[in-house]
């Protein structure tokens, strides 16, 4: 067993939680606001105080369709706790040459209630968005691209534990970064 891997009674614990997603509304902008300015997303994630006016300049046009970026609340037992977005890789070619990638899938994520840190949701949320929502969104792409900062080893920890594999390092925005990979088909395979 690797550093990041999970104990097999905790596996079977994250598969069993109950998940579901559902699109980011712009009746949700004032929570997000609030959420995105929690102080444990100051790290890695909202390091800026963000105002409710750039959190609707930036998340609606995604919310109304006008941006590829296809943007969730992740829901436990119907309670937000988490957002997790995705987007193809080719709809922003800015960041495909960045990551030398210019095909799959690129997957961002945040645990918003700071409560559920540490317990196995962040796992729990990419592994089931990767099979109900993104995949399902963009079924002829075959790769999955994630990126976190080389401080970041929580993340680092759930992506790995996920099945992604390091592509390499590079700098995004001034910050040191990782690149990890997810093969869709291998993946499946691994999940039995």
């Amino acid at each position: 067993m690797t550093e990041f891997s999970a104990p097999i009674a905790r596996q079977s614990f994250v598969k069993q939680m109950p998940i579901s997603f559902r699109p980011l509304a712009l009746s949700d902008i004032d929570d997000f606001h609030v959420w995105l300015n929690r102080p444990h997303l100051r790290r890695f994630y909202q390091r800026k105080p963000i105002s409710r006016e750039e959190v609707e300049a930036e998340y609606g046009p995604c919310i109304r369709g006008e941006d590829p970026t296809h943007c969730h609340l992740a829901l436990f037992d119907g309670e937000p706790f988490g957002y997790i977005q995705c987007y193809r890789i080719p709809d922003y070619p800015e960041w495909a040459d960045l990551i030398e990638s210019h095909d799959g899938i690129g997957v961002d994520l945040a645990i918003l209630d700071p409560a559920m840190l540490g317990r196995g949701f962040g796992r729990a949320m990419l592994d089931r968005y990767l099979r109900d929502v993104a995949f399902p969104l963009f079924p002829t792409e075959h790769r999955c691209f994630v990126a976190h900062e080389v401080e970041n080893h929580t993340a680092i920890a759930c992506s790995r534990a996920v099945g992604f594999e390091i592509v390499g390092p590079f700098v995004e925005e001034g910050f040191p970064s990782l690149l990890f990979v997810l093969d869709r088909d291998k993946w499946a395979d691994s999940r039995g």
